[in-house]
């Protein structure tokens, strides 16, 4: 269950300085509050092998769309010929919801620890799904679509920001590596920008679906002298700016939009010998 908060003031604020309606909210657990997510030392493997196991700990947010008008349906239901990986145009695209999300890592160990905060998004249709490969005796996890490593003294606490701009790479990069993409870890690698970089700009589609929301995470590969993690919190707060009026209001009914299909590097078929 999700609490929605409601900036009204600025939003107002926004919307007279702009001269366009534009509402602001963040998207809460029951009950209001910050997510939380922990690691544990009881926490399972997320992958487990002999030459390493690999922890990770997830928690995921959706937003609630108001249902489309008739005339939004039809203007869902033709392709006509657009280079997009669906056989339907989506209801929510790239700007119509802009996303961000302020987070803050506790490390409640009594030794240093490197942990990844990760982020993942999903739309109407797909779900990034990252996995984990060996690679030369190695465990490598497979990049994110937003991710840091960051190392966390005893007892240190770090914040940060994952930009509205960010977020929009997630949603670019979603939308790439669905459209036949061969190399989803290049895409999505933090780096790699879709402006800038020629090997996304072949793959991207015509249209970008829009975030209909995100998956946060911790992933961690060290562990303590027992072979367990190390107790790690991460709070985090999402705010959604809504530009085109696509997020529930009031008493509107959700629009029970279908799970997405999940989808990852293993997904993709390797090329031809």
């Amino acid at each position: 269950m999700r609490t929605v908060h409601t900036i009204g003031l600025l939003a107002a604020t926004m919307a007279l300085a702009t001269g366009c309606l534009r509402e602001q909210r963040y998207v809460t657990p029951e009950g209001g509050g910050p997510w939380v997510i922990a690691m544990q030392p009881d926490t399972p493997p997320f992958f487990e092998s002999e030459d390493g196991n690999v922890y990770l700990v997830e928690q995921r947010v959706e937003l609630d769309f108001r249902m489309p008008t008739d005339e939004e349906l039809a203007g869902m239901g033709a392709v006509d010929g657009q280079n997009v990986p669906w056989g339907s145009l989506p209801f929510v695209r790239r700007d119509d919801v802009r996303l961000q999300l302020d987070w803050t890592l506790s490390n409640l160990a009594d030794a240093t620890v490197q942990v990844d905060v990760t982020v993942n998004g999903f739309n109407e249709f797909h779900e990034y799904d990252p996995g984990v490969q060996i690679v030369d005796d190695e465990v490598v996890a497979d990049f994110s679509q937003w991710e840091r490593s960051i190392r966390l003294g005893p007892g240190e606490r770090r914040q940060g920001t994952v930009r509205e701009e960010e977020l929009d790479e997630v949603a670019v990069d979603l939308s790439t590596v669905v459209n036949g993409a061969p190399n989803p870890n290049q895409i999505v690698y933090f780096e790699n920008q879709h402006t800038h970089d020629r090997r996304s700009m072949l793959y991207m589609p015509d249209v970008i679906a829009g975030l209909t929301g995100v998956r946060v995470g911790l992933r961690t590969q060290g562990t303590d002298a027992d072979g367990n993690p190390h107790p790690v919190v991460l709070e985090f707060t999402v705010r959604a700016t809504d530009h085109r009026r696509v997020l529930v209001q009031g008493e509107d009914e959700p629009w029970p939009l279908p799970a997405p299909a999940l989808f990852g590097p293993a997904d993709v078929a390797p090329p031809a010998p």
